[in-house]
């Protein structure tokens, strides 16, 4: 039974292991965005409270119903504007007979 180094071969191994990962490092890029161009939903809602001249500040001073009703407006507006997330579908088969 052999154990660590003393395999016949095993610093060998190591080093075609070791060549392989740099040439490997060596050929992987950067992954750009998939679409820059679709706003994240917390910049969405930010245009919102700008076009309604409503802050962050200003929302967290209102009285608490009034804070509420401008909240769902925003929300609303905000959900409306924030394009739809894409379907993944495992396609999965399930048979639901008995």
């Amino acid at each position: 039974m052999y154990i660590g180094l003393s395999q016949p071969g095993a610093a060998t191994r190591e080093l075609a292991f070791a060549a392989a990962d740099r040439k490997r490092s060596q050929t992987l890029r950067a992954v750009q965005p998939a679409n820059p161009a679709v706003e994240s939903r917390d910049k969405i809602r930010d245009k919102v409270l700008a076009e309604l001249g409503i802050d962050r500040i200003t929302l967290l001073k209102l009285a608490p119903q009034a804070r509420i009703k401008a909240e769902i407006s925003v929300m609303i507006e905000t959900a409306r504007r924030t394009p739809p997330a894409p379907i993944r579908a495992t396609g999965n088969f399930v048979d639901l007979r008995v």
